[in-house]
């Protein structure tokens, strides 16, 4: 049998089928690399007010250019891809992330701004709102 090496000195009464499941046997490294590669977490923040809905997210090192804004139907999408070359080696980042808008929103009406690594997306609140489902009598 092998000898089972823990990370700590407390004495335990677990047993061994318990203590496999429990030890990550040297990989977790390995795998949160390769997690925190794969999904790059940016810092997301809605808010509303009586006049709009502002959506802030945190993306800092990127360049004006590098940052899509798309309205497509009701959908809002926000998206960059961003390239880096250190020591020859070239890395890729992208992020990708939508949201429903409300059915009559204009959206020439939309306003972004990047600042200091933070973009800021201000949606202005419809004036009337369209009902989604309606009635029709039978004549």
């Amino acid at each position: 049998m092998y000898p089972i090496i823990r990370r700590s000195n407390v004495p335990t009464t677990r047993n061994l089928l318990d203590s496999i499941f429990d030890d990550d046997w040297g990989f977790a490294p390995i795998f949160n690399s390769l997690v925190r590669e794969a999904t790059p977490q940016v810092k997301t923040n809605v808010t509303a007010s009586d006049d709009d809905y502002q959506i802030d997210l945190v993306i800092p090192g990127l360049a004006k250019s590098d940052i899509n804004i798309d309205v497509n139907d009701t959908t809002l999408s926000i998206s960059y891809e961003a390239k880096e070359e250190t020591n020859n080696i070239v890395s890729y980042n992208s992020f990708h992330r939508s949201w429903t808008l409300p059915i009559n929103i204009d959206p020439a009406s939309i306003n972004a701004e990047y600042n200091q690594g933070i973009l800021s997306v201000i949606v202005p609140k419809p004036e009337a709102e369209i009902p989604v489902s309606h009635r029709i009598k039978v004549k």
